[in-house]
């Protein structure tokens, strides 16, 4: 018996991918507030990355979770999410590059 080549759940939607690609990057940031030292608060951490010109970079290191995001709808053969997912990433790398540009 040949595998399917896509899963057909309910939750292999585009919309699906769209909302965990807008969920991890945030929460990766937060998780990068939190492990670099600084006894700033979120607001004076964001503050000090535009002064220290390094915002854009901690912006491209939260949007790589969404890569372990990709891979497991793929594996799980949920491509439609997947989809989601790729072009929420991309959406959120062009504000990367204009916010490295414009701050």
């Amino acid at each position: 018996m040949k595998k399917p080549e896509h899963n057909n759940s309910k939750t292999d939607k585009p919309l699906t991918g769209w909302i965990l690609g807008l969920l991890v990057p945030p929460l990766s940031f937060v998780i990068i507030w939190l492990l670099v030292p600084t006894e700033r608060n979120f607001a004076g951490f964001i503050e000090y990355a535009i002064k220290a010109n390094v915002l854009s970079k901690f912006l491209s290191l939260a949007v790589l979770p969404n890569l372990l995001v990709f891979f497991i709808f793929i594996w799980t053969k949920m491509d439609r999410a997947a989809k989601g997912v790729l072009y929420v990433t991309f959406v959120v790398a062009l504000a990367v590059v204009a916010v490295k540009f414009l701050l």
